[in-house]
């Protein structure tokens, strides 16, 4: 959508500066080449924030439990990094299964400010699994899919 954008503004500029009309033709070159100077200008400075926005870096986006008992902790902390420029702000975090259950920061995260996606599996349910959470920003990344696996085994509680 952003190339969309850019792309529609790079021809309107371009449009506006090479127009055939009869006020166009009455420019000198001088003129024309101050208005496509500008035009470039502007379509720079539009690129740039693009490249430069909001940028969401993940220490890691999978992790493996490897095998653990049912009744255990089974949580990760997804750490991430805000490398971009601006705020970023985390709009909705979703998972592959009602058995994993997100937790994040609802506060925008400033450049170079960390934070963490939290996930918790119901480890009640026996057997592997491998769920994905993916979480929905502002970020010129967004979506980013992180997953996680493990194997659930049973193990009778003797109180």
């Amino acid at each position: 959508m952003k190339k969309v954008l850019l792309m529609t503004a790079i021809a309107m500029l371009l449009t506006t500066v090479f127009s055939t009309d009869t006020f166009a033709q009455k420019k000198s070159k001088k003129q024309i080449k101050a208005e496509a100077a500008a035009a470039a200008d502007s379509i720079a400075k539009l690129e740039e924030t693009l490249v430069d926005g909001v940028e969401m870096t993940f220490k890691y986006t999978d992790h493996n439990f490897g095998t653990v008992v049912n009744g255990s902790d089974i949580s990760y902390e997804f750490e991430f990094v805000n490398t971009g420029k601006e705020d970023l702000i985390i709009s909705n975090v979703s998972t592959s299964c009602g058995c994993t259950t997100p937790e994040w920061s609802k506060q925008p995260i400033p450049c170079k400010g960390k934070g963490v996606i939290k996930v918790k599996y119901d480890s009640s349910r026996i057997g592997s699994f491998s769920k994905s959470i993916t979480v929905f920003s502002n970020a010129k990344n967004s979506p980013v899919v992180l997953s996680i696996k493990g194997n659930v085994l049973y193990q009778q509680n003797n109180n």
